[in-house]
């Protein structure tokens, strides 16, 4: 009796899994994921390679100041060769081995920042790029100097064995708007065509029915990237200082900047084009755009946009409110700093900048 139970029950089993068997094979199989297409990196091609289309537009670009921000070491003709100099790392003073740096070996400078830094590698120091040297002019040839000497205590410089200060090698902080193409990692090291219009690789190799499109058109906020000069609050005295590095100082407190009339920075700038000073604007002299709009008025530039007496870092820069008066800041011209104390002008800055007001 109970073998005829068992028998049953293989059975039925059996006859179960058959149905499912062949319920299965009438089944049209599930389609094999299509894997997800991959995404070219866009990556950075170089002015050459911008040229090779747009030779006008980058012949003109570069008699532009913004060009000239950076520069290869090269461009310098020297009174003396170059040679091996000794830095020590202003970051980290615990490091008392100083870097030997060629100066003449291709590859050690990246560039010279505005006339006067020379910015390089230095391996084995706790950032990657310093600013490790100077270019000064000497008749119409340059010396390389230090960046900075290595002080003591007293503010007083470290002599080597040769009796000489030595050399600091200092952080290099400005590389985001003076030399962005060495952090993007591109064939062009300054302010080049790719620091405004973006990695452009997908550009270069589209289809010339596909290149419109394929590349960033610059706006205003671009160039406020580096240009925004809203002025600041100091976090420990609460006095509100202007910002003179960037040379767009006050912009945001201006009328041209409240109407919401103006097409931003090119209404008096061009993106490509210098003028006759090297300058990016419409007209060889400002006064000639103000007539554009203004033709009743005779402004003077240098009175309306005038320029801070002290500075830091030596940033003298024209105001672009266009009607703050240095006189309304109520600046104390025994600091360096600007500082704005005048009630009347405070307000008028807290409704530009509202992040002053708190």
């Amino acid at each position: 009796m109970i073998n005829r139970i068992r028998y049953g029950i293989l059975v039925v089993g059996f006859i179960f899994l058959s149905a499912l068997v062949f319920a299965g094979c009438g089944q049209t199989p599930a389609p094999t994921p299509t894997p997800p297409t991959p995404v070219a990196t866009t990556t950075y091609a170089g002015d050459a390679s911008c040229k090779a289309c747009h030779e006008g537009t980058h012949t003109s670009y570069q008699t532009s100041k913004h060009s000239t921000a950076f520069k290869p070491l090269s461009a310098y003709p020297m009174t003396a060769p170059l040679g091996t100099i000794s830095v020590y790392d202003a970051l980290n003073t615990e490091n008392k081995t100083p870097a030997q740096l060629d100066l003449s070996k291709e590859g050690t400078v990246l560039g010279v920042m505005m006339d006067d830094y020379v910015v390089a590698k230095v391996p084995g120091f706790k950032e990657k790029i310093y600013r490790v040297a100077a270019v000064h002019k000497a008749g119409d040839k340059w010396e390389v100097q230090p960046a900075k000497e290595v002080l003591d205590a007293d503010k007083k410089p470290v002599l080597g064995e040769d009796g000489k200060p030595k050399w600091s090698a200092e952080s290099y902080t400005c590389g985001k708007c003076h030399s962005p193409g060495v952090e993007a990692n591109s064939p062009s090291l300054g302010v080049s065509c790719e620091s405004c219009h973006g990695a452009g690789s997908a550009h270069v190799t589209a289809a010339n029915d596909k290149k419109k499109g394929s590349i960033n058109v610059p706006d205003s906020e671009d160039c406020l990237t580096c240009h925004k000069s809203d002025p600041a609050k100091d976090a420990k005295t609460g006095v509100i200082t202007v910002n003179t590095h960037y040379g767009t100082r006050n912009f945001s407190a201006s009328a041209h900047s409240q109407s919401g009339q103006l097409k931003g920075c090119m209404t008096c700038h061009t993106v490509h084009k210098a003028n006759a000073a090297g300058s990016l604007l419409q007209k060889d002299k400002a006064a000639d755009i103000c007539i554009s709009c203004h033709a009743e008025k005779k402004y003077d530039p240098a009175k309306i946009m005038w320029k801070n007496p002290t500075d830091e870092r030596g940033h003298f820069t024209a105001d672009h409110s266009f009607g703050i008066k240095y006189e309304d800041l109520g600046d104390d011209l025994a600091t360096k700093p600007v500082e704005v104390t005048n009630p009347a002008t405070i307000e008028l800055l807290k409704k530009a900048v509202p992040d002053l007001a708190k």
